[in-house]
């Protein structure tokens, strides 16, 4: 059962609560849903797309969840910023007219901006890392001086153009300013921001006695990680989307539950609403929790050797696959300015870490195939006949042990979403294709990715 909450309308009695948004648009079939054709393959044409959203314009990218074509993974690391409801390729159609403009301005102008641009960025990066948004009162305090600012500004004609030296001048002194592309500092530097915190202080003056709260946001994969592993548990929760644009993510009362400003963020109100964030230790916490309170060790292990391996790759899809891609889609859609290297870089380092997965599966395939077909284990070993043709080639096979658990589940959402950096999973890694194919066909991740 889960409960949730619609970010543009009023809060519904629990249980009642629709959400408006889908990662899956089309409810006819569940292959339909997961862009899979008549004969349960993923297809890697266009032809599956909801009419409500846009063809990619890359017909060699795969078409893993074709209603995820539209998601934008704006601002900082891909997963938590500011997101709308920009598309892909408006992007790079805009990207593309940007470049196009650039290249018919003066060649010695822009060779002389080109240096100080990069390393503004640099700069800017740099400083990022530094930012802290544990204190929402000096985020307060922040917004409250730039409003000051700002009407100082208006007071004062022309002093707008003055201010940009002496900003520069700040910048280069690494004094600590607001920046675009920052989730939390984005609406601080827009003049018209506003920290709206109504809908927030109306979800914590009522505190259910069970079940979960997560935050989350439409556009994080992440968010839906979380959601994936409570559904595969069939553990009650409320989801509450927050919105961005609002500032809901700098309200106190959110800060209280993750220090950090992001999503996701949980609340186990059976635990006297015990707070916890960052997605890979919700999930252990979930997994733990069920097993101690059923003795089953659903999605987790019984043993502390498999244990370990179910964190090791827990904690490598956290710290080594969501944020490559999620870098890569930032500088490849994103960005400032484009930077062909940047978008290089980590694109090359996802198939990196997809090769040290499929390497994983490909063995696991291997051992399963020699165990159970063992009338033609002969032939397999001296090379005579393929792996391909065994009747166990399609058959699931999972990172740890022999059955599926939050090790293979977190990869699902991000997943969904490579193919817009230009990787096709079914052509470069298809034992990752076969593996993620039998995760999206499960009814609890389709229920978690719809939102329901």
């Amino acid at each position: 059962m889960t409960c949730v909450f619609n970010t543009k309308q009023e809060m519904d009695p629990p249980c009642k609560i629709k959400s408006n948004h889908h990662f899956a648009k089309n409810n006819d079939t569940m292959d339909n849903t997961l862009g899979l054709n008549d004969n349960g393959n993923m297809n890697t044409s266009d032809n599956n797309v909801p009419s409500n959203m846009d063809s990619a314009s890359n017909t060699n990218v795969s078409n893993l969840s074709s209603a995820l074509k539209s998601v934008n993974l704006s601002y900082g690391n891909g997963t938590t910023g500011n997101q709308g409801n920009g598309d892909f390729e408006v992007i790079a159609q805009q990207q593309q007219q940007q470049q196009q403009q650039q290249q018919g301005a003066n060649s010695s102008s822009v060779s002389q901006n080109g240096a100080s641009t990069l390393s503004n960025s640099l700069q800017q990066q740099a400083r990022m890392q530094h930012y802290n948004a544990r204190q929402p009162s000096r985020l307060q305090q922040q917004y409250s001086q730039q409003q000051q600012q700002q009407q100082q500004m208006q007071q004062v004609p022309g002093q707008s153009t003055q201010q940009q030296p002496q900003q520069q001048q700040q910048q280069q002194q690494g004094q600590a300013l607001p920046f675009s592309n920052h989730p939390a500092s984005a609406d601080i530097n827009n003049k018209n921001a506003t920290v709206d915190c109504s809908r927030i202080s109306k979800l914590f003056a009522t505190q259910p006695m069970d079940g979960y709260t997560l935050f989350s946001h439409r556009s994080a994969p992440n968010g839906f990680k979380v959601a994936i592993v409570l559904s595969e548990l069939n553990m009650p929760y409320r989801t509450f989307f927050l919105d961005f644009s609002k500032g809901e993510h700098r309200c106190p009362e959110f800060i209280a539950v993750n220090p950090n400003a992001r999503v996701p963020a949980l609340i186990d109100h059976a635990m006297d609403n015990l707070p916890m964030w960052e997605s890979g230790a919700i999930i252990l916490h979930l997994v733990n929790k069920f097993a101690n309170q059923t003795g089953q060790p659903l999605l987790w292990a019984d043993n502390v050797q498999e244990q370990t391996q179910i964190s090791s790759w827990l904690f490598f899809q956290t710290s080594g696959h969501a944020p490559m891609i999620g870098q890569a889609l930032h500088f490849k859609y994103f960005h400032t300015n484009k930077i062909q290297s940047a978008v290089d870089r980590y694109t090359d380092e996802v198939r990196r870490v997809y090769g040290v997965v499929e390497m994983a599966l490909a063995e696991k395939r291997e051992a399963l195939i020699m165990d159970l077909d063992t009338e033609n284990a002969a032939a397999y070993s001296a090379g005579t006949t393929p792996l391909s043709q065994s009747r166990f080639f399609d058959y699931p096979v999972w990172l740890v042990g022999d059955k599926i658990t939050v090790a293979d589940l977190s990869f699902v959402p991000w997943n969904n979403v490579v193919d817009r950096i230009g990787i096709n999973i079914k052509v470069e890694f298809p034992e990752v294709y076969k593996w993620t194919k039998h995760m999206m066909r499960r009814p609890a991740v389709i229920k978690a990715l719809r939102g329901e």
